[in-house]
């Protein structure tokens, strides 16, 4: 996983790895998935999701997200967990989109 620099909505930069980022085609709307390695109940590492407001040295992310959003994104997850494909994902690059 890549180290990365995230900005968060009330201005604090914080280091992560990056687990993935991708699009939504239907919505254009971009997210990621990253961890700050936090180890919670059952020794499993925490995993953050957040929508992507622009990317470059440093990924800007929201600080909120709709229940629609967050419900297609508990399906994106088990898709990519599950090594499912799903052709409204496009994944992307930090800096390369």
């Amino acid at each position: 996983m890549d180290n990365i620099k995230i900005k968060l909505a009330n201005g604090e930069i914080i280091s992560a790895e990056l687990i993935s980022y991708f699009e939504l085609i239907d919505t254009s709307k971009k997210y990621i998935f990253y961890t700050k390695n936090e180890t919670v109940e059952n020794n499993l590492i925490k995993m953050y999701v957040s929508e992507v407001i622009s990317s470059g040295s440093t990924v800007n992310i929201s600080e909120k997200m709709s229940e629609e959003d967050w419900t297609n994104l508990k399906n994106i997850m088990k898709s990519i967990l599950t090594g499912g494909n799903n052709s409204n994902i496009k994944y992307l690059e930090i800096g390369g989109d």
